[in-house]
Order: structure tokens, then C-alpha cells, then sequence
């Protein structure tokens, strides 16, 4: 018999492994005095954070990050997700965003602000901008563009520097899917626009060895009669390598490892 409970608890443990799950909460929200209007999502589910467009004078701007995240003179202190330290590793952003231009006042902005600390704690940073604004200044006269951004800690001066930067416009699709891979081996970032694969497009001057997701929206300038009322919108960061829909380099682990 003892040997029997040995056995059955040896194999729940072997099945936990390898059905373990790889979940980044995004429950929590730092109040941030520069920025007294940002609230929380109105709708948080696991990974997946969603609002509807309203009509307000004033724009809205909601923010969402890790529970346990806290911010010390402007370094992760506690919150960050640990990376493997080798090999490949990956994970996925989805976005609903208007697939037309917005008019007149109305805009509506997303972003994926990407905190990555290296073993010496300096931060490098990615941005991922969905930028919809009649104001917005871009070549062709384009008002609906994804933008990324890579920076990374220079050693010798100690300061974020600009080592990549990605614009196209959004072309009729409101579906957006980016794919976002790490090689630990030789510091390389590479990316995945809406399943094409531009391969690593930047190499970081440092080890990463965590990350943290801080998603936020800005939207505003609808009338109350606007077409673009009431709109579902929203942003999902998508961990878990049972749940990827791009073709990763091979080998390629979650955040968590698997």
C-alpha cells in the first residue's frame, strides 16, 4: 500500500510539471502622481485587459501591471518575472484596434511598456505603440501605425540608448498579433509582425535575466453620437507556450522555462 501512495504521489508531481502553466498576473495598478488620471483596466481576465470607448471630455487613460510590482528610483524592486538565463525565449502580444483612421478629435492609443533588468539591474526597454490620432505626424500622412522601440543600457555610460525602431501603418486589420523573442546566448531581440518573421533585429548590450509588462490605453475626443462608441477594445500578453500561434525559432521556451 505504501509503496502505491508512493507511486501515485510521484506521478501527480511528474503531471503537475508537465502541465504547468505559465501565468504573468496583471491584477495590479501603481498610482503614478505625474499622471493622476490613469486608472485601472474596467476589465481584467487572467492576461486579457479590456474597455469599452466612451465619451468624455477628458481622455482616458487606463494601466494595468503585475500584483506584487514596486518601483524604486524608477528600477523594478519586486515584481519582475525571472527569464532563463540560455537558450530562446518568447512570448506574444494580441491587440484589438480600429483598422481605420480616426477623425477629427478622436484617438485611441495602446501600449505594451516592456521592462527587462539585466544581472547588473540596469533596465533595457521595449515599447510596443498602436498609435490611431489624426495628429499623428507620419510618413505618407499615415494616422493608424504600430510602432516598436528596443533600448538597452549602454556599460560605459550607464544610459538607455535607441538600438532599434520599427513603424508600418495598420492596414484594415483589428486583429493584431506581435511575437516577441529573446536568444539568452547572444543577447539578440527578434520579432514577429502579425505572423511575419523579421528575424532578430537588435542585439542588447546586456544579459536579460527578468521582465515585466506594464499595458496601458489612452483613448478620447468621441461625441456622444460617435460611430466608434461603445467599442470593445483590448490588449492580452499571452505567456504560455501551449497557447503561442507563431512559428518561433526552434527550441524556443516560454518565459517560464517550458
Amino acid at each position: 500500500m505504501n509503496k502505491l501512495i508512493l507511486l501515485s504521489l510521484l506521478f501527480s508531481c511528474l503531471i503537475g510539471n508537465v502541465y504547468a502553466v505559465c501565468n504573468y498576473d496583471l491584477d495590479g495598478f501603481l498610482y503614478d502622481p505625474n499622471n493622476p488620471s490613469s486608472q485601472k483596466f474596467p476589465v481584467v481576465s487572467n492576461q486579457k485587459l479590456s474597455y469599452k470607448t466612451l465619451s468624455s471630455l477628458q481622455a482616458i487613460q487606463y494601466s494595468a501591471n503585475h500584483s506584487s510590482l514596486e518601483m524604486e528610483n524608477n528600477s523594478i524592486s519586486k515584481g519582475a518575472l525571472s527569464m532563463p538565463l540560455s537558450g530562446v525565449v518568447g512570448f506574444e502580444l494580441n491587440t484589438e484596434v480600429f483598422p481605420i483612421e480616426l477623425k477629427g478629435q478622436n484617438m485611441d492609443v495602446k501600449n505594451y511598456g516592456i521592462l527587462i533588468p539585466d544581472t547588473n539591474n540596469n533596465t533595457h526597454m521595449i515599447l510596443v505603440t498602436y498609435a490611431n490620432n489624426s495628429s499623428l505626424t507620419y510618413k505618407d500622412d499615415k494616422k493608424n501605425v504600430v510602432f516598436i522601440l528596443i533600448s538597452s543600457v549602454h556599460p560605459d555610460t550607464k544610459q538607455n540608448e535607441s538600438i532599434y525602431g520599427y513603424g508600418i501603418p495598420i492596414e484594415g486589420v483589428s486583429k493584431q498579433n506581435i511575437a516577441i523573442y529573446f536568444n539568452q546566448n547572444t543577447n539578440q531581440v527578434g520579432l514577429i509582425v502579425n505572423k511575419n518573421n523579421l528575424g532578430y533585429v537588435a542585439t542588447l548590450f546586456s544579459k536579460p535575466k527578468a521582465i515585466t509588462f506594464v499595458p496601458q490605453a489612452f483613448f478620447g475626443g468621441f461625441e456622444k453620437n460617435s460611430q466608434y462608441l461603445n467599442q470593445n477594445m483590448s490588449l492580452e500578453l499571452v505567456t504560455d507556450k501551449s497557447k503561442f500561434t507563431n512559428a518561433f525559432p526552434n527550441g524556443t521556451k516560454d518565459i517560464c522555462g517550458s
